[in-house]
């Protein structure tokens, strides 16, 4: 089983930190009598920070401030509308079921469209799915850990501390599912781009993946002066992944030029400029 625990840290502090900005933002306002527009107001913020955390953290980690605005703007938005509806739900699921199944079930809720959000804005339909699976999941353990945590501390201390585990369960949840689930998978083994390094694994999860020096490409090289803008394409098409070289770019599999686009094999070596990746499909490394 291929898990990168980098990325699992990177989702796990990301969660853990957007909770912690989440508790700072949402303290004042838990002094509101309603309990529904507590609640409302309370969902919302610690949606939309969570989710503005995770989704942007990737793109952060490697130097892609358009991709991380883009991601943290829908993280935003998505977040704090997932935030709303699912304390909500908790709420009315708590006035029938009190105690733990109302926290659990609205948690979820909020972490299942905090999934979605983060997912969304890499417009890539598996990784809306693993963002989904991973938050609900996420969601439910950080809702057990909330009410427990929130019985054993004082007020605000407990708050703080359960919103934070909360964040880091949603993260470590949606990290581990969209590396459980990851059908293929670049790894650098060498580069001479300021970004790409050694060890650092890029999962296909598109139907289409660009690498080039754009900062809008899926795989940044950035500083690399012998790749293009948009050097080399990576397609998923049904079983099989394709690479294929743009125009006037070199791509080569196992030292040789690809001419025209070239299937892929688990183990095959990609040369991009002056990066060398290792190609690795689930099915493969398992088989």
């Amino acid at each position: 089983m291929n898990v990168s625990r980098e990325k699992l840290v990177f989702y796990v502090a990301a969660g853990a930190l957007g909770g912690l900005g989440a508790w700072a933002a949402a303290e004042p306002f838990l002094g509101i009598q309603s309990v529904y527009l507590r609640d409302l107001l309370l969902g919302a913020i610690i949606g939309l920070f969570i989710a503005a955390f995770l989704a942007s953290i990737e793109a952060l980690s490697v130097s892609q401030w358009k991709a991380a605005a883009r991601g943290a703007q829908f993280g935003i938005i998505i977040g704090a509308l997932g935030g709303t509806i699912g304390l909500l739900v908790g709420e009315l699921t708590f006035d029938i079921l009190p105690g733990l199944t109302g926290r659990v079930l609205g948690w979820s809720v909020l972490g299942l469209l905090v999934g979605l959000g983060v997912g969304w804005a890499t417009r890539s339909t598996a990784r809306r799915r693993n963002g989904a699976i991973g938050g609900l999941l996420g969601g439910a353990a950080g809702g057990f850990c909330y009410q427990v945590v929130t019985t054993v501390f004082p007020q605000a201390y407990g708050r703080a501390i359960a919103i934070v585990i909360l964040g880091a369960l949603i993260g470590f949840f949606i990290g581990l599912v969209g590396e459980l689930l990851k059908r293929g998978w670049l790894m650098v083994i060498r580069s001479q781009s300021r970004n790409a390094r050694e060890g650092r694994e890029y999962p296909l999860a598109k139907q289409v993946t660009v690498i080039g020096r754009a900062e809008e490409s899926d795989i940044g090289l950035f500083g690399d002066q012998t790749v293009l803008a948009r050097h080399a394409i990576v397609r998923n098409e049904g079983r099989d992944f394709y690479v294929s070289p743009s125009s006037g770019a070199q791509v080569l599999v196992n030292r040789r030029p690809v001419v025209g686009r070239q299937v892929l094999k688990s183990g095959d070596r990609i040369e991009v400029g002056g990066t060398l990746f290792l190609f690795r499909e689930r099915q493969s490394a398992q088989g």
